[in-house]
């Protein structure tokens, strides 16, 4: 692999122009600021992407201005998705001890054994950061002989928590389970790269990003929300679909309605620019879709 020099603002504004950006909404001046204060190349830089080049290989009709908007467009995207991920993670807590507490086979400390013979690496990294956690040593020095299942939700991350629901429902096969089952393991993709600052508006809708088989329950929710089967072959698509269908049946109305409120804030902060982005079909695709999943949340 060849090592790529590495490029200080002036160079990386003039690197850009060389290859078509233009500077005219924003200067080479703010854009300097902008590389050297606020976001970095990198980043931004990968929203070009979205955009065609002509045959000599520059960008057609690309301002820089239009990186960091798609940027600060992304990072709220993240916020509001990561927010329904965070609904999404406690109300299923919430379900899963309102069964094992109404079901007369469970003690709340046998459940949690199980999980711990079946799937001893989870159990074990979950009592790890258990006892690492500066804030929970009280907690810990109480319950970490024999921890009980309302102890157990509270300390494991989202991936043991996925574990623990598909452990569970092929244990039980409650139906209420069901649905959590069939769709977690899908929007856990859009909760890790919100997380982890993952740009999104991104290779939508290309072979980068292809899914040639989406499951039937994802094909049934996206019918709810009048999203066509061809959109799932996208990843993202496919994952926010689930997202959007878990926080629709695990959420209340008051929660939902908070959350509508946000999505449409975030799809008029799209709009906002929206004559950049008139010809630009895919991004265009997706916030239109994003807004029938928004849209669903309101449905009673």
């Amino acid at each position: 692999m060849v090592r790529k020099a590495m490029l200080n603002s002036s160079q990386l504004v003039s690197h850009m122009q060389a290859n078509g950006i233009k500077f005219e909404i924003t200067s080479p001046k703010d854009a300097r600021y902008m590389l050297d204060n606020i976001n970095y190349y990198f980043k931004l830089a990968s929203y070009r992407v979205n955009f065609p080049k002509d045959s000599d290989g520059k960008y057609i009709n690309l301002d820089f201005a239009y990186l960091t908007d798609l940027a600060s467009i992304d990072m709220q995207l993240r916020d509001y998705l990561l927010d329904l991920s965070l609904d999404i993670e406690h109300g299923i807590k919430v379900i899963l001890l309102h069964q094992i507490a109404n079901d007369p086979k469970e003690d709340g400390y046998t459940i949690v054994q199980e999980f711990k013979e079946k799937f001893p690496k989870h159990y074990d990294r979950a009592i790890k950061v258990f006892q690492s956690n500066r804030y929970e040593k009280d907690m810990f020095h109480k319950y970490h002989d024999t921890v009980p299942v309302w102890v157990f939700m509270e300390i494991i991350t989202f991936g043991t928590l996925l574990q623990f629901v598909n452990f569970y429902y092929k244990k039980t096969h409650y139906k209420r389970i069901k649905p959590i089952y069939n769709h977690l393991k899908y929007s856990k993709h859009i909760r890790n790269a919100c997380a982890h600052s993952n740009p999104l508006l991104l290779n939508l809708f290309s072979e980068k990003e292809f899914l040639p088989y989406p499951s039937d329950p994802v094909k049934a929710a996206a019918r709810m929300m009048e999203i066509p089967n061809n959109y799932l072959q996208d990843l993202k698509i496919n994952d926010l679909v689930s997202l959007f269908y878990l926080h629709k049946i695990i959420e209340s109305k008051k929660m939902s309605e908070h959350r509508i409120r946000q999505g449409k804030r975030l799809i008029e902060r799209f709009h906002r620019h929206e004559k950049w982005y008139a010809d630009n079909i895919k991004l265009n695709t997706f916030f239109s879709i994003l807004t029938k999943m928004i849209d669903y949340l309101n449905i009673k």
